[in-house]
């Protein structure tokens, strides 16, 4: 059972840990999307599973995951963007993709996401 009293893990390892994790949950979602219809029912199943699992544990030592799909980028956003300088400057971007997400305790960042970004008119609707 996990506990709340957080000065028995290292927290740097256990974000690390997260991140991980869900880059190998995101990579079985695509892999699973290349299975033929119904064969991958049991594999997602247990992925849900799984993300719920780690939800949950993130909850209890009060972490949290976050991605940025989506969301407008700038400064303050808790991620780096690897394709950033692909840009002019004053152009509005936003979150194309989460490469790693970032991980949070209560308001302090504990591990800084890595996203990609593109230019706020080229969503996708």
């Amino acid at each position: 059972m996990v506990t709340s009293d957080n000065s028995r893990f290292n927290t740097d390892a256990v974000a690390l840990l997260c991140v991980e994790f869900w880059k190998l949950t995101q990579a079985t979602k695509k892999a699973i999307e290349r299975l033929p219809n119904g064969d991958g029912r049991r594999l997602e199943g247990q992925l849900k599973y799984s993300q719920r699992q780690l939800v949950t544990l993130l909850d209890q030592l009060g972490l949290k995951l976050i991605e940025f799909d989506g969301e407008e980028f700038h400064a303050g956003l808790s991620a780096s963007a690897d394709n950033a300088e692909d840009f002019a400057d004053g152009v509005g971007l936003v979150v194309a993709k989460t490469l790693e997400p970032t991980i949070m305790e209560d308001m302090k960042v504990i591990r800084t996401g890595r996203v990609l970004v593109e230019p706020a008119n080229s969503l996708k609707e």
